[in-house]
């Protein structure tokens, strides 16, 4: 307590048994690996509310991936610390200062450099695993120097990633400071255990083990597995007779363009390419040319974010496009088709250090509706993967692609009757039209 006349007095929560595990531990650095709802942060919070209470004018820490997640412990916090603010606590900042003279402060990973500062005598970071090293070693490790700080790790595992490391860290009773621990869901009394069995019933496997059992999967996130075993073979010209799909992800700054063409006969990547920073107008000429280059090949075409017009200005290049809108559902069922190819090897590509290592890194989290949202790491892309799923997702059957029909340039033409459509253009869609209905009658295809 700050003083032995005016001592505080917070009432804070009553931990399960496995939270008492954590508590009773004296090591510096603790790690704590625990599945979904096992109640990590509200003990981590709980924690770092009791060092605020008995040590006068500290600083204490709250550091997670995003500011969203960041709320959810100020929330916990403002609720346990009811009584003892010397100001209301401020929101905007995030930021709670309390009547010893302690100031709790909550901060996103999201841009780690503004996370240096002042010494912190308690850190804790939140979904560690989804936080970049950097932001560990740069700017919160050095905070911890002059106060001799301590500091709690608290996530569900992500794979074998730093998160990972540090846990072996906790394992090896060489290293005196660290200590580590892992609990799955069920660790938890208040968690049904049907509820436990419903999410085993209707997650893929390695989503479950890492999410509900706490488990380090070999591989990433435990999104995409046997990355490093569909690596083979090397770019390729086209060869005449063979068809093509194209997966397509445009971005224009920030972001990269990535052009993924698959060979449909062996199911290899047999071209890629990627840049960024490049003028719409440049990227659809090269789209289209890299089209025309391969068999005049299909583009699956991401067109989430980026419009019709685009869309358009590829159909009057000649180029047969689908445009793909991505919602919650239509992802994870892309996903959900790569991560099945991956694995039994249906798929494979070049050695190609860049889409590697974004497959690696995929990751997911679970939305307060425990909906599965799949994406990069904070700071990463993952603009490979898209290009990647979506021809992959064209070529699940192995011979039922639906190229357009007459029908369906019919259809276009009459949609856009404002635009000049130059005769060359024409021609050129009435053969791809042709090449595609005797591909499909030769495979025996019904078209659409």
């Amino acid at each position: 307590m700050p003083t032995e006349q005016q001592p505080l007095k917070v009432t804070l929560y009553q931990p399960h048994v496995g939270q008492m595990t954590l508590h009773n531990s004296q090591a510096r650095f603790r790690v704590l690996a625990c599945g979904r709802r096992w109640g990590k942060t509200l003990a981590c919070s709980n924690e770092m509310a009791k060092h605020a209470l008995e040590h006068n004018d500290c600083v204490c820490m709250w550091v997670a991936p995003t500011y969203r997640q960041t709320m959810i412990a100020f929330r916990l916090m403002v609720k346990a610390l009811r009584g003892v603010f010397a100001s209301d606590p401020n929101k905007s900042e995030m930021r709670l200062e309390l009547v010893n003279g302690s100031v709790i402060q909550f901060a996103s990973a999201e841009r780690y450099d503004n996370l240096r500062g002042e010494g912190v005598s308690f850190l804790v970071m939140d979904e560690s695993a989804q936080i970049m090293e950097e932001a560990w070693t740069a700017a919160l490790r050095p905070a911890l120097s002059d106060t001799n700080g301590r500091a709690i790790f608290i996530g569900t595992p992500r794979g074998r990633n730093w998160f990972w490391n540090i846990f072996q860290l906790g394992l090896d009773p060489l290293e005196e400071e660290w200590e580590s621990f892992t609990f799955p869901t069920a660790a938890n009394p208040y968690i049904p255990a049907k509820e436990i069995a419903s999410a085993k019933r209707s997650l893929p496997e390695e989503t479950f083990l890492a999410e509900y059992e706490a488990e380090f999967l070999e591989e990433s996130a435990g999104v995409f597995r046997n990355i490093d075993g569909c690596v083979m073979g090397g770019i390729e010209d086209p060869r005449e007779g063979y068809t093509y799909v194209i997966g397509l992800d445009l971005a224009k700054y920030e972001d990269f363009t990535v052009v993924t063409v698959l060979n449909f006969e062996n199911m290899h990547i047999d071209y890629w390419q990627r840049f960024n920073k490049i003028d719409w107008e440049d990227q659809l000429d090269i789209v289209a040319e890299t089209a025309q280059r391969y068999n005049h090949a299909l583009v699956e075409m991401d067109a989430t974010g980026v419009g019709d017009p685009l869309v358009v200005s590829l159909q009057k290049r000649g180029v047969m496009v689908n445009a793909i809108k991505f919602n919650n559902i239509r992802k994870e069922q892309y996903v959900t088709n790569l991560r099945t190819m991956l694995q039994n090897k249906e798929i494979t590509f070049p050695y190609l250090p860049v889409l590697i290592k974004e497959l690696k890194m995929y990751s997911y989290h679970f939305t307060d509706l425990r909906n599965i949202v799949y994406g990069a790491p904070p700071g990463k892309h993952d603009d490979t993967i898209t290009s990647l799923m979506l021809c992959a997702w064209k070529a699940q059957n192995r011979g039922v692609i639906p190229f357009e029909t007459s029908t369906t340039v019919t259809q276009e033409l009459a949609n856009y009757p404002e635009r000049e459509l130059e005769d060359e253009w024409m021609k050129q869609r009435q053969s791809q039209v042709k090449e595609s209905l005797r591909f499909m009658l030769a495979h025996g295809i019904m078209p659409e």
